[in-house]
């Protein structure tokens, strides 16, 4: 019997181990190089946007204080 609870517990400890492959799915497999560069970059993407908003309302403040101002 102690034999029978070795081999119950190698075949757990084999089906708990992760498969060694890289650990890839097929969706992520099938992605461009395009794709895989805008799912790596879209913080950027999404800051830039944030600080090119930032600088219009700074300028159009300054325009608008010039106009006040004068």
């Amino acid at each position: 019997m102690a034999k029978k609870k070795n081999s119950n517990r190698r075949s757990r400890d084999r089906a708990a181990k992760p498969k060694v492959g890289g650990g890839k799915t097929a969706v992520e497999k099938k992605l461009t190089k395009d794709e895989q560069f805008r799912l790596d970059y879209a913080y950027v993407l999404k800051d830039l946007r944030t600080v090119f908003i930032l600088a219009a309302i700074m300028f159009a403040l300054l325009i608008a204080l010039n106009l006040f101002l004068q």
